[in-house]
């Protein structure tokens, strides 16, 4: 495939990589969380470890608490079979944007050896039964370039803001490579995502 409109061809395959982290963020959809728990568990991941972490914002009281209770007694009965399962429940509601800033605070500066990515997933999304064979082929890739900040599995139809006209990428479905990152289904670049926390602090 092409990476971008100067036409260059996509960087060579690196090493691919055997381990998935899912950071799942949730708080209070209990429908939704149980439809992505069910996606995922259709997914095919070709007998790699795949970690599931589940990551509960903290009460805020009212309403939201009977459904949170209820995201909670969900996740206690999640039977994963893919690797570690992991619940955290915060004490405090640190809202979406702090639930995603604390998901994954040991990124590492160097990129580490890429043999794990790591995938951010609000609960409100459903991922393909292919996902993971794709993002890890998209990894072994482009995981070496400096000038890439994440892997995203959002459809292609995100455009900027800034007043420009719009444009159609009718490229058959191939990826390409975009300045402003989707963050439905995004799956960091450890350095890119370790120096903007840094930034962020």
């Amino acid at each position: 495939w092409i990476d971008g409109p100067t036409g260059g061809e996509a960087a060579a395959e690196q090493t691919i990589p055997s381990k998935l982290v899912i950071k799942l963020l949730t708080y209070n959809r209990p429908k939704p969380l149980q439809r992505l728990l069910e996606s995922l568990e259709k997914a095919e991941y070709d007998k790699d470890t795949v970690e599931l972490e589940v990551w509960i914002d903290g009460p805020t009281g009212g309403k939201s608490s009977a459904e949170r209770d209820a995201v909670i007694a969900l996740t206690r009965g999640i039977e994963w079979w893919h690797g570690k399962l992991q619940v955290n429940l915060r004490e405090a509601n640190v809202g979406l944007v702090g639930n995603w800033l604390g998901c994954w605070k040991d990124a590492p500066e160097d990129g580490g050896d890429w043999s794990t990515v790591v995938l951010v997933l609000e609960d409100d999304m459903e991922v393909s039964p292919l996902f993971w064979r794709w993002l890890k082929r998209m990894w072994g890739h482009y995981a070496h370039r400096s000038d890439v900040a994440g892997i995203s599995l959002q459809h292609q139809h995100t455009r900027g803001s800034d007043g420009a006209p719009t444009f159609h990428v009718d490229n058959g479905n191939e990826p390409y490579l975009y300045k402003i990152p989707g963050s439905w289904g995004f799956s960091p670049h450890p350095v890119a995502w370790a120096r903007f926390l840094k930034w962020h602090d």
